[in-house]
């Protein structure tokens, strides 16, 4: 695909405009690895009135990596998941000095990184549970979508999505989420939760891999990943990371702690032939005093 043959507006800047450009600060820990985010003022002519975050890409990346990331924001701008207002699909392909810098879209203003929040340890459990709640919620709303292709988020973590002035999550970082049946597609190499589980491997009919051996994004390993995040706030851990017999055995003491055991069949089911489910029914029904003891330490000191 031309960058001028898509459905984005194109915003052109020249080298000088570009070097005026304000940097956006992120909150410490969240880690941005694809490049410099800028953002544009209001009154800059072609973003009709509104304040623009620009991505701007790491011009070292492969041509094949840039042109994968047109391709998934053209799709996903002309899709019905762009009528999703949870989604922050770009809107815009901005150009430096006629060359593919990277994408505009609306910035979100007074917003807080969703993993910065869920894992400080100054948020109670009340609050972090709310949004693990709204992200299922939104995976739900995302896998109801009727349209040709089917979207996955594929890097599906917690430091790609926002939380808005009003208290609601925003997805973010589209350009590196995956589209079934877009061809030419690749599956994102750098997903964090999908990223050296040798484990899943063994499941090669539910999730799926590449001949480089990256995980396919599907609704199981979306489900999973989100699975992964309610496990590490609950542990205070990676617990993706530790091997069957530990993760089985913090289950076991899940369950000594009297966690719904519907939830804990649902983290047990991520390694099985079962489809995962959605647990987001079950979230609001954990003890608002959990994290305290059921870390991953606690657990490690009952043995």
């Amino acid at each position: 695909m031309s960058y001028y043959d898509n459905s984005l507006d194109i915003i052109n800047l020249r080298g000088r405009q570009f070097r005026r450009l304000s940097f956006l600060s992120i909150p410490k820990g969240v880690f941005n690895s694809e490049g410099l985010l800028l953002t544009l003022n209001k009154n800059y002519k072609t973003c009709n009135g509104k304040r623009v975050l620009f991505k701007c890409l790491d011009a070292q990346e492969s041509p094949r990596i840039m042109d994968r990331k047109l391709d998934i924001v053209d799709y996903l701008h002309t899709s019905k998941y762009n009528e999703l207002d949870e989604l922050v699909v770009p809107e815009y392909l901005v150009m430096v000095d006629n060359e593919f810098a990277g994408f505009g879209m609306e910035l979100i203003e007074q917003s807080r990184n969703l993993g910065h929040v869920i894992n400080s340890n100054k948020v109670d459990f009340k609050s972090k549970k709310k949004y693990l709640e709204q992200l299922g919620d939104l995976i739900d709303k995302v896998d109801r979508v009727e349209d040709d292709k089917k979207f996955y988020f594929g890097d599906l973590n917690e430091y790609n999505f926002l939380i808005d002035k009003n208290d609601n999550i925003k997805a973010i970082d589209l350009d590196s989420s995956y589209v079934d049946g877009l061809e030419g597609i690749s599956p994102p190499s750098m997903a964090f939760y999908l990223l050296r589980n040798f484990d899943l491997w063994s499941l090669p009919n539910k999730y799926k891999r590449s001949n480089l051996g990256i995980v396919i994004p599907n609704k199981d390993s979306d489900l999973y990943s989100y699975l992964m995040i309610i496990l590490s706030i609950i542990s205070n851990h990676n617990m993706h990371e530790e091997d069957m017999t530990t993760y089985y055995r913090y289950l076991l003491f899940l369950e000594s702690k009297g966690v719904d055991p519907r939830l804990i069949d649902m983290f047990r089911n991520v390694y099985s032939s079962k489809e995962n489910e959605n647990p987001r029914g079950l979230i609001s029904g954990l003890d608002d005093n959990l994290p305290h003891s059921t870390s991953f330490k606690q657990f490690k000191k009952s043995f």
